[in-house]
């Protein structure tokens, strides 16, 4: 039995649906380091090898795990995002159902997103009146399969819960798994925050291996004071669930380059987005890797990075496909 104070002792119980492929792809970007001068590395979540890729299939695999563990057939969730279509990838390939409430009407979708649902054979739910009767018809929805007889496991949107933020406690020892083997410290991990799993679960990894390094997250959406306590509050209800401390003071948010709001690009964001495609080949969107990757570009030119390597998480995003 491994030590309950390690990663694999915390992590041990919680089942996986085994969605993604592991540990984590980390390389060198090097055109764009010899261009920004400073050495730069690159998690590659929009490579997890399922699905359309993303952090989201990493929260999937333990939430579906999770479901599964607890012999639900039926999934639940809401709005058409990179989230909910990973989600439906997932319900088809551990033999589940996927219901899925949309705002709107069918012909107000992006047909894209539609076209992914329908391979998976997602079942949709529209709700006529907008994002204001959303979740009146997804009440509504998880009431009546219930009734039916359905064992149903309501996922969360973007899949930030407790359970969700674990993938990312586990990708954070990956990271030092990483650094310990090729010799290579990070001095700052870099990554888009919106929705909190993702830094809630790269700050409790890091409470839990104690591994010296600034995580930031770029905010998407919200001022920092506002979405720093989002990710404080799950951050809180992962680390009791898991029996673990928790350093708030490891939680920083960038609100800088939100630009004109979410889901709308900056300037900044489409100069990043434009480097790291004609450097490096690597797609990105502008929503929130373009603005991340902004982030790290100023952070790096201004020098508010100090340190010799930074590791940039690319979330994924499908360079902007579906939005």
């Amino acid at each position: 039995m491994e030590n309950s104070n390690t990663m694999q002792g915390v992590l041990e119980k919680f089942p996986r649906a085994n969605l993604i492929q592991a540990p984590a792809i980390i390389h060198k970007l090097p055109r764009l380091s010899s261009h920004l001068g400073y050495d730069i590395y690159i998690l590659r979540e929009d490579l997890t090898g399922f699905a359309l890729g993303g952090n989201k299939t990493r929260k999937l695999d333990y939430l579906v795990g999770d479901a599964i563990a607890g012999k639900a057939d039926t999934l639940v969730t809401m709005k058409a995002t990179s989230f909910s279509r990973n989600a439906a990838a997932a319900a088809s390939a551990c033999g589940l159902d996927l219901h899925v409430v949309l705002p709107g009407t069918d012909s107000e979708q992006n047909p894209a997103s539609q076209a992914i649902f329908s391979q998976c054979g997602s079942k949709l739910h529209y709700a006529p009146g907008g994002e204001s009767t959303v979740t009146d018809v997804y009440s509504h929805l998880v009431e009546s399969l219930k009734t039916k007889g359905k064992a149903v496991y309501e996922l969360h949107p973007g899949g930030s819960d407790s359970i969700g933020a674990l993938a990312y406690v586990r990708a954070f020892h990956e990271i030092i798994e990483f650094s310990h083997r090729s010799g290579i410290h990070f001095s700052h991990i870099l990554h888009s925050s919106s929705s909190a799993g993702t830094q809630a679960g790269l700050v409790l990894g890091q409470c839990i291996d104690a591994y010296d390094a600034g995580i930031l997250g770029v905010s998407a959406s919200l001022n920092a004071n506002v979405q720093s306590e989002r990710v404080c509050e799950l951050a809180r209800s992962t680390a009791n669930m898991l029996g673990i401390q928790l350093d708030e003071n490891k939680i920083i948010v960038d609100d800088r380059f939100i630009g004109p709001g979410y889901a709308l690009p900056s300037e900044e964001g489409r100069l990043a987005v434009k480097l790291f495609a004609t450097l490096e080949g690597i797609l990105l969107d502008q929503v929130y890797t373009g603005k991340a990757a902004a982030a790290l570009c100023h952070c790096i030119t201004e020098g508010e990075l100090k340190g010799d390597s930074v590791l940039f998480i690319h979330t994924g995003g499908n360079a902007g496909l579906y939005y």
